[in-house]
């Protein structure tokens, strides 16, 4: 993979994690927390590394207002965690 298809992979992976943090409604949550940058970063790098953007992709667009994150989101503990807050 060339520079290029690198970056358009972590774009599309950061378009993603910005999706299902809205649809979850946990984005405003996650960027109040104290340490919000380093929880953002630690996500993006849990999120580029995810093997599921396929499903992750097909789940966002088949579910309007979910109320967890799908098993497999590598993220589901952040996002539940942001929820309860």
């Amino acid at each position: 993979m060339g520079y290029m298809g690198f970056v358009e992979r972590m774009a599309a992976k950061a378009d993603l994690m910005e999706s299902m943090m809205r649809k979850l409604d946990v984005r405003e949550a996650i960027a109040d927390m104290p340490a919000a940058p380093s929880v953002m970063r630690s996500a993006a790098l849990r999120c580029l590394s995810c093997g599921h953007a396929g499903e992750c992709t097909t789940w966002l667009e088949e579910n309007e207002a979910p109320q967890h994150a799908p098993d497999y989101c590598r993220n589901k503990d952040l996002f539940e965690f942001a929820a309860e807050s």
